[in-house]
């Protein structure tokens, strides 16, 4: 009887100490790994709606023989639940001809970038208005404040880009 005993004990002893090294080894690895990382998520844009923030223009190496257009859009603004901006072009030295105005809408994040969110395309006349500008909307998922800006973009002679100011607008969407 004490045999049985002893043997019993025996066994729940190595029982538990192959529990305890699984569960300790498990655990250290755990613990090394450290927490996984969150991906980033909307956030509110550092000196957003500063008025005092021009839009940054890009322009690339000029060509002497080419003409120069100039491209212009509204604030990111929440129209109908979405993220919404327009884009449109000036002729500045190019003929009066339709061209293809692109704007990109961007989110800004909480690691610091700006995210894509959507893109609009129109062969537009030059000078603006509704029947000459284009046009991208993003559906917000919450209300929760969040930094946004548009980039207009034309390809006609030398080309011409800018950038909205930056708005924080009650507007969200995840990452695309």
């Amino acid at each position: 009887m004490i045999i049985k005993m002893l043997r019993m004990r025996a066994i729940t002893a190595v029982a538990a100490a192959a529990i305890l090294t699984v569960g300790l080894s498990g655990t250290a690895y755990a613990s090394t790994a450290g927490p996984a990382p969150q991906p980033p998520v909307p956030a509110v844009y550092p000196g957003g709606n500063d008025p005092s923030t021009p839009p940054v223009t890009r322009v690339g190496p000029l060509l002497a023989d080419a003409c120069t257009p100039y491209v212009n859009g509204d604030y990111v603004h929440v129209s109908s639940g979405a993220a919404s901006a327009h884009g449109w072009w000036y002729r500045g030295s190019c003929a009066n001809t339709k061209t293809t105005v692109t704007i990109y809408l961007y989110e800004y994040f909480s690691d610091g970038l700006w995210h894509w969110q959507g893109t609009g395309q129109a062969y537009v006349w030059p000078g603006g208005g509704s029947a000459n500008w284009a046009n991208v909307r993003q559906i917000c998922t919450g209300v929760i404040p969040a930094g946004w800006r548009s980039l207009i973009v034309v390809r006609i002679g030398n080309g011409a880009s800018a950038y909205t100011t930056a708005q924080n607008l009650p507007c969200r969407h995840p990452l695309i």
